[in-house]
């Protein structure tokens, strides 16, 4: 099948090259060659070279194309050299670092495959080859520092690891999007270097050492994606890592269910009021009747409620500062024994400004919908996108049965466990003492809670 090389594209892509050699201080030229054999790269003018820089590239192009031959075989498709040269032709180092990966037979990369490369925020795009659009990854990312010629192989094939692919043949070679090469494994192809720029939101330089690291805890964790997901590519934890990983007799499930979250993950611990109230996760409120539960409660969803400016004061709720870079989305108060007049008086007494513009209010009634409480949590509440707090006052007003029934109870706190872990949402449920109760410590608290 014939094709015409597209100039526009391949200039794009040459001129992204050059550009990241120089925002490293680099100037010279690449090269476009063809290697002195017939494998692993299959052309019919073998061992030629064309160096040429920025100035140079519309002058290049129609040798690479007239080599090209419009795709049809037999042909010469050039593969690019990115490192610099100096006017001798020697090579001076790289402010690019790259790495070709090939599936081989029918083999397609895997979602996961991709998730460890973009990880590493480096630019890729899949290769082709027949119908199969997954049959490889091309690889490519500006480099922090200049990357000398004796690096480059080693930077190769560290993300040729990372991908964990089998082709240890093609890792070290530079493929031109646009460009099909014909190669023991078949034809490949990247169809345009648009593709590897849009696949990162930022494109941005990578330290070269932040990937060989990452190959080093990939290999550590015995290149298994959860563990590798879970210990992210410090280093100095592979020994601790590797010794609780050791403590669950390696076995991933056994892992999975115990192992500690990596710093900086999306499913760390935090809390919505230090040391009291946690997200994702549910706090029981509870006291004897009068002791004013609902007044501090609906006190908590006025501070989440509200905006706050740069230099304001954050407030205090039981002592201890409301984290209010949390709080962005509704708040939500389940008040199913206050009437309007309480809660209006509160609130004027709490938020005398009216600033909790964020604070959306529900009866028990459901506004006269016929759903029960878990139905109203799972086909209402879930569908707004930011839950920072949602209290429950008090919960026996929306148990669909009777308190003491610990299937009732079961069905209530699943509700509210799944919104808390789904939102990472703090979810308070106020909850009474039993009648005449006079706890003198928190574990008889615990033994005085109704239902």
């Amino acid at each position: 099948m014939s094709e015409t090389l597209n100039f526009a594209t391949i200039k794009q892509e040459l001129n992204f090259l050059f550009d990241c050699h120089e925002a490293v201080g680099l100037k010279g030229k690449m090269r476009f060659y063809t290697i002195p054999e017939e494998e692993p790269w299959r052309a019919v003018e073998q061992g030629m070279s064309l160096h040429f820089d920025r100035e140079g590239i519309d002058a290049v192009l129609p040798e690479v194309a007239r080599y090209y031959n419009e795709g049809e075989l037999p042909n010469s498709p050039m593969l690019l050299d990115p490192m610099v040269h100096d006017e001798s032709g020697k090579p001076i180092g790289t402010g690019v670092f790259w790495a070709t990966i090939l599936g081989l037979g029918i083999h397609r990369i895997s979602d996961e495959d991709v998730e460890r490369i973009h990880d590493q925020h480096l630019l890729h795009a899949s290769f082709h080859r027949g119908d199969n659009h997954r049959a490889g990854i091309k690889i490519v990312s500006p480099s922090t520092r200049v990357i000398q010629p004796h690096e480059c192989e080693a930077l190769s094939k560290a993300i040729y690891d990372i991908a964990d692919m089998e082709a240890p043949l093609y890792y070290p070679y530079y493929l031109l999007s646009g460009i099909r090469y014909l190669c023991l494994h078949g034809m490949f192809k990247e169809p345009d270097f648009a593709n590897l720029k849009a696949s990162q939101k930022d494109v941005k330089a990578v330290d070269p050492q932040a990937v060989l690291d990452a190959r080093e805890c990939w290999d550590a964790y015995d290149r298994i994606h959860s563990l590798y997901q879970k210990w992210g590519t410090d280093t100095g934890n592979i020994a601790h890592n590797n010794r609780f990983f050791n403590l669950c007799a390696r076995d991933v499930m056994l892992f999975d269910a115990t192992g500690p979250m990596r710093t900086g993950s999306d499913e760390s611990f935090d809390f919505l009021v230090p040391g009291l109230v946690p997200r994702g996760a549910i706090t029981v409120l509870a006291a004897s009747g009068g002791c004013g539960k609902s007044s501090i409660a609906h006190e908590l969803c006025i501070y989440a409620a509200t905006d706050y400016a740069e230099d304001e004061e954050r407030p205090r709720w039981l002592g201890q500062p409301v984290n209010t870079n949390v709080t962005d989305g509704i708040a939500v108060y389940f008040s199913g024994e206050d009437g309007p007049a309480i809660i209006n008086a509160r609130a004027a007494l709490y938020d005398p400004e009216s600033r909790a513009q964020r604070l959306q209010f529900h009866r028990a009634d459901f506004g006269s919908e016929d759903v029960t409480f878990e139905e109203f949590i799972f086909e209402r509440i879930m569908k707004m996108p930011q839950i920072p707090l949602l209290v429950v006052d008090p919960a026996r007003k929306y148990l669909d049965g009777d308190e003491e029934d610990s299937e009732v109870v079961s069905k209530f706190f699943f509700a509210l466990e799944e919104l808390a872990m789904t939102k990472n949402c703090a979810v308070v449920v106020v909850h009474h003492l039993k009648k005449g109760a006079a706890p003198k410590s928190i574990p008889e608290v615990l033994g005085e809670l109704r239902g």
